[in-house]
């Protein structure tokens, strides 16, 4: 289905509904679609810092499979760290 098709299948029922308001449910549907069945996966690079075990993470993060550094995976944390270096 095209996105012209979507659209007058929206126009249908929201006859009042402007075409870039619909594009705009449109496109929240489909990131919402796209977040909820983990279709899209990415990769993200930041540099780290000495001495420095907790990160910000980039808002479209959803979730993290897995993490490597300087080519080696690191295993996952089971339970609690340690040393507990929260700020």
């Amino acid at each position: 289905m095209t996105q012209k098709q979507m659209i007058e299948l929206v126009k249908q029922h929201h006859p009042d509904a402007g075409e870039t308001e619909i594009r705009r449910w449109l496109n929240q549907a489909m990131r919402e679609f796209c977040r909820k069945t983990r279709i899209l996966k990415a990769a993200f690079q930041f540099p780290t810092v000495i001495n420095q075990r907790w990160y910000g993470l980039d808002s479209s993060i959803i979730e993290v499979l897995s993490v490597d550094y300087d080519g080696y995976k690191i295993k996952r944390l089971v339970g609690n760290p340690n040393l507990r270096d929260l700020e």
